[in-house]
Parts: structure tokens; C-alpha cells; sequence
């Protein structure tokens, strides 16, 4: 009897700690567009974008607007075939460098913990730099059906690398700094005009 009774409460308790389990799962949260007006255009055509990188920014658009799932926009080559069309213009995608000095210490190790040997610690001075790269870009997006600008707006991404000379890697390059910071930029705007999921 005892022992009936134990098992019938074991399990209970594992039905309850399974039932706490499965309740603090973590579902994915559902976000709309920012842009509702411009998340209704099915069909998006990708015209040009004027300044440094523009082309380079254009194609990039083109391919996160087809890779997009979640947003549903079919991109088209031509504008006779598209609802709406994306253009604008890159205001900013610049490198900016700082050079400074950084303050390391360092000894002469031994043993099998690899400690200072007593009397050699020493201080020195490496130069670094840091590098920062700036994108921004203005994105207009416009229903063809009438005309209307339903979007305008800008976004902007930032990378920033810290290289010093005691380093054994070879510093981030100028273009791979930007093709991040484009990256960051690219990923607010496909939140701001298409609908997305996020784990919370």
C-alpha cells in the first residue's frame, strides 16, 4: 500500500515538473513591421542608390529582400512588374582611425604553472590602433500604384576594431569593417520593413 501510494506521488510530481517545463519554453515573439504600408508590398523592385558604396549597398538590399522569409516581398527586376520600389542614397561609409599608445606588462616565465620568475616583470608601451567604421544610408520606398513616398527614412550601422602591434592577428581590413557596419544597417532595415520573429 505504501508503496503504491510513493508511486502514484513520483508520479505526479514528474507530470507537474514536465507540465513547468513545457510551460517556460521559450516561444517565438511575433513583431510587426514599423513600416506597415510598405510590409503590404508583394512585389519590390530595387532601383538605384547614389553615393560611395551605393552600388555595392543596392546589391546587398537586392539580396536580403530575397532571402527574406518572413516579409514575403518578391523582388523583381523590372519596375513595370513591382507594387513598390526601394531607392535612396548613401550619406556616409567612411573608416576613421585613432592611434594611441597602451601601457602592457610582462616576465620571464617558468615552471609548469608558467609563473614570473622572481625580478623580471617589466612594464612597455605598444602602439594600437582603433579603426571605426560609420555607414548611413537614406531609404525611400515608393508605391507605384499612385506615387506616394510610404517610407523615407535613415539607418545607420557601426564596426569598430582595436589592433595593437604585439598582436598575433593581422588587423580587421577597411572593407571588412564596412561590409559589417553595412551589415547592422541592412538588419534594421529589414526589421523596420517587414515583420520578423525574435526569441525572448
Amino acid at each position: 500500500m505504501y508503496k503504491s501510494s510513493f508511486l502514484k506521488a513520483l508520479a505526479v510530481s514528474a507530470s507537474v515538473m514536465t507540465l513547468v517545463a513545457c510551460s517556460g519554453a521559450k516561444k517565438p515573439t511575433f513583431n510587426p513591421a514599423k513600416a506597415p504600408r510598405v510590409a503590404k508590398l508583394e512585389r519590390v523592385a530595387i532601383s538605384s542608390f547614389d553615393g560611395k558604396d551605393g552600388k555595392l549597398f543596392k546589391k546587398e538590399l537586392e539580396t536580403l529582400l530575397l532571402n527574406d522569409k518572413q516579409g514575403g516581398f518578391v523582388v523583381v527586376t523590372s519596375q513595370k512588374e513591382a507594387d513598390g520600389v526601394f531607392s535612396g542614397r548613401v550619406i556616409e561609409s567612411s573608416v576613421n582611425s585613432r592611434s594611441f599608445s597602451k601601457e602592457l606588462e610582462d616576465c620571464e616565465r617558468e615552471g609548469i604553472l608558467n609563473r614570473c620568475k622572481e625580478g623580471t616583470q617589466r612594464k612597455f608601451k605598444v602602439k594600437c590602433v582603433e579603426k571605426t567604421a560609420n555607414f548611413q544610408v537614406l531609404v525611400s520606398a515608393t508605391k507605384l500604384k499612385t506615387g506616394e513616398v510610404i517610407l523615407s527614412s535613415n539607418f545607420t550601422g557601426k564596426e569598430t576594431d582595436t589592433y595593437c602591434k604585439n598582436q598575433s592577428t593581422p588587423p580587421v581590413s577597411n572593407a571588412s569593417l564596412l561590409q559589417k557596419a553595412r551589415t547592422k544597417a541592412l538588419e534594421k532595415i529589414r526589421k523596420y520593413v517587414a515583420p520578423y520573429y525574435s526569441e525572448e
